[in-house]
């Protein structure tokens, strides 16, 4: 395997893991919400920014909605064909270059969960 190759391997499965982290503390940010009924603490964790960075296209259910964030970058929008009719494949560089900007999204909004996470076993 080339080198770039194994690169794009690694961070393709630190990416997969870190969805993972953040699939589990989401699903506890919102068992805590949803056991604590109030709606106050709701609002905390969607900010202006998960409305902004909301795709105008198809329906978000409440889970997904939790899980977009600025600074990450989803899948479905990559995966929709080019308009230009360009090639759709990227180069190796520009997917390491994806990759590690996603994990690092991934590993501030982690560290963002867990905050709002701490915030609200503080405050019960």
């Amino acid at each position: 395997m080339q080198p770039i190759e194994s690169q794009v391997t690694l961070l393709t499965q630190k990416v997969d893991a870190l969805h993972q982290l953040i699939d589990q503390v989401n699903y506890r940010v919102t068992e805590i919400l949803s056991s604590s009924q109030s709606h106050s603490a709701a609002g905390v964790l969607l900010d202006d920014h998960s409305a902004a960075s909301t795709p105008s296209t198809g329906h978000i259910h409440r889970g997904e909605a939790l899980l977009m964030h600025k600074d990450i970058l989803m899948d479905s929008v990559y995966l929709e064909t080019d308009r230009t009719g360009e090639e759709s494949t990227l180069s190796p560089e520009i997917q390491i270059q994806r990759l590690t900007a996603q994990l690092t999204a991934a590993y501030n909004r982690i560290a963002t969960l867990e905050e709002q996470l701490l915030a609200s076993r503080a405050h019960y």
